[in-house]
């Protein structure tokens, strides 16, 4: 488990969950809290059509073009492209020691999934 990883609360992650409108158990409450991904594949659509509804928000507004219509495939792509976490980014909160954390949409196996991860602002003087 990463050092930023284990620093995560059960409350932060909780929080993003609901406003995602996503319903862990505890044990994947805790898998997140470690880093691991947890799928949505055996979750309804009904659970899982809010998170797909703002990755493509989301992402359309962050690619600077808000008509686009993302796609798995872009997905895919942002995951490849990912230097630090791996997916489209659902929901982010500061930790008490001042870190910054997200909740992120990707994929394990081309199925969807969920992972929390420590956010890494692009600083050259770091």
């Amino acid at each position: 488990m990463s050092e930023s990883a284990s620093t995560l609360n059960s409350h932060e992650i909780h929080e993003g969950l609901n406003r995602l409108g996503l319903n862990l158990s505890e044990p994947e409450l805790n898998e997140l809290k470690t880093g691991n991904a947890i799928s949505l594949e055996g979750r309804s659509l009904g659970e899982i059509g809010s998170v797909f509804i703002l990755a493509a928000a989301l992402s359309a507004v962050n690619s600077g073009n808000p008509k686009k219509q993302i796609t798995f495939q872009d997905l895919a792509q942002a995951i490849a492209e990912s230097k630090d976490c791996y997916g489209l980014p659902l929901f982010y909160w500061n930790s008490s020691s001042q870190n910054k954390y997200c909740i992120y949409l990707t994929l394990v196996d081309g199925k969807p999934a969920i992972r929390t991860c420590h956010y890494y602002h692009s600083d050259p003087s770091a």
